[in-house]
């Protein structure tokens, strides 16, 4: 594999550097150097991305699917409103079931798109991570993702601290608390 196939594929797939190296295991700056050709990409990180790639494309399919689906019934639904006398009433039941299409689908595409985060992670081999407090609080390694700010590379977590020091692609750093 090349460098600029490992972008195309993590472009193809809509992910950022930040979590296409979640999905393969490695930091995002390490991302950074094979996606340049600074770094030969090694052969465990090619398995790791065919494994998740296949899993991600089989959810993909199932939610196009779930999709067109439900642009068929909305579909239908419009069609055989149209050859009634009570248009009105039906026109207005029709945009209501539209709309509750739609939320099902959006809900629908969200939880494929957790289900395939979790299906890559899991065939690239990366564990759920959670981290314990002594003082019993937990905090995983998404909702500390979400406590730094995006254009972090590097987190540092001191649980006697009650601290995640980050490190942004800029250089700069920074550190926010983990239980607030």
């Amino acid at each position: 594999m090349i460098n600029t196939e490992l972008t195309k594929i993590r472009e193809a797939k809509k992910l950022s550097k930040k979590e296409f190296a979640e999905l393969l295991g490695i930091s995002p700056m390490m991302l950074g150097k094979y996606e340049k050709g600074s770094c030969a990409i090694p052969e465990s990180i090619a398995e790791k991305l065919a494994a998740a790639s296949d899993a991600v494309t089989g959810l993909e399919i199932g939610v196009k699917k779930d999709v067109r689906k439900g642009a068929r019934t909305a579909r239908e639904t419009v069609e055989a409103a149209a050859g009634s006398d009570a248009a009105v009433a039906t026109e207005i039941e029709v945009r209501k079931n539209a709309r509750k299409a739609v939320r099902t689908v959006k809900k629908a595409v969200e939880e494929a798109a957790d289900l395939a985060k979790e299906s890559a992670m899991k065939a690239a081999g990366i564990p759920n991570i959670v981290i314990q407090s002594s003082m019993g609080g937990y905090i995983s390694a998404e909702e500390i993702g979400k406590r730094v700010p995006k254009n972090t590379t590097d987190v540092y977590v001191r649980v006697d601290e009650n601290k995640l020091y980050y490190v942004l692609d800029n250089g700069e750093t920074g550190d926010v608390d983990i239980w607030e």
